[in-house]
Parts: structure tokens; C-alpha cells; sequence
């Protein structure tokens, strides 16, 4: 349809094709037109977040937090170890939303990491995100 009324606009006359580009350019729902809109100055859309949202990370950060409190269930260790990786990945993706930092992606498993991905918890609940289910 958009080539259709850019052809239109063209023989229709300099008044009738100024009227029509700035329907074009002010029509969201045309598709494709987004770079036009913004040649012309108009205006823009509204900005796109980077990452997933702050819900979704706490709600991924609670249920692996679940499944680690909970690992003497019978799982293996290399289970438990992805688990814990997939937790402190968590972690470390709130802390970058909330622009927190943390060292959880640099230190090897062992005492350190463990009193990081402590620290990191008590960072991110004084900051709001909940980490644990309230019963």
C-alpha cells in the first residue's frame, strides 16, 4: 500500500504530496518507515530496553535458587554444578540491569566465589529484587 501512495504523491502535485508524506511519516502502523520518520525529523520511537526484564531475571533467579537450596535431592554433581552456574549467571545479568558490580563471571569455584555470589544476593535484595519465595 506504501508504494501505492508514494506514486500517487508524486503525480498528485507539491501540496498533495507534502500532505501525503506526512500521513506516511506519521502512520506507525505502515511498515518500513521508521528510517524514513527519522530522516525527517519526526518523532521517534520509544526506547528498547537491552536486556530481559528485571521480573524475569528475578523469577529465573528464585527458581534456581530453589533448585540449589534443594540439590541433596539425589542429582548429580555436574546437575548441581550447572544449576549453580545458571544461578550465578542470573546474578550476575541483575546486577548488570541494575548496574551493580560483581565478580561472579571471574573467580573459580571455591570460597571466593561462594562469599560473592553471597555478597551479590545481599546487593541485589537491598536493591529490591526479591530472591526468595515468601511463603
Amino acid at each position: 500500500m506504501g508504494s501505492w501512495l508514494v506514486i500517487l504523491a508524486f503525480f498528485a502535485g507539491p501540496v498533495a504530496s507534502l500532505a501525503l508524506v506526512t500521513r506516511l511519516v506519521s502512520d506507525p502502523g505502515l511498515p518500513g518507515l521508521g528510517r524514513l520518520r527519522r530522516a525527517l525529523g519526526g518523532r521517534r520511537s520509544d526506547p528498547v530496553p537491552a536486556g530481559r526484564p528485571i521480573e524475569a531475571i528475578a523469577r529465573d533467579a528464585r527458581r534456581l535458587g530453589r533448585q540449589l537450596q534443594h540439590a541433596d535431592d539425589g542429582r548429580s554433581a555436574a546437575r548441581i554444578g550447572a544449576i549453580r552456574r545458571s544461578y550465578d549467571d542470573v546474578l550476575a545479568e541483575g546486577c548488570a540491569a541494575l548496574g551493580l558490580a560483581e565478580l561472579l563471571g571471574v573467580l573459580t569455584d571455591g570460597r571466593e566465589l561462594d562469599a560473592e555470589r553471597r555478597r551479590v544476593e545481599v546487593v541485589l535484595t537491598g536493591a529490591g529484587m526479591v530472591l526468595e519465595d515468601a511463603y
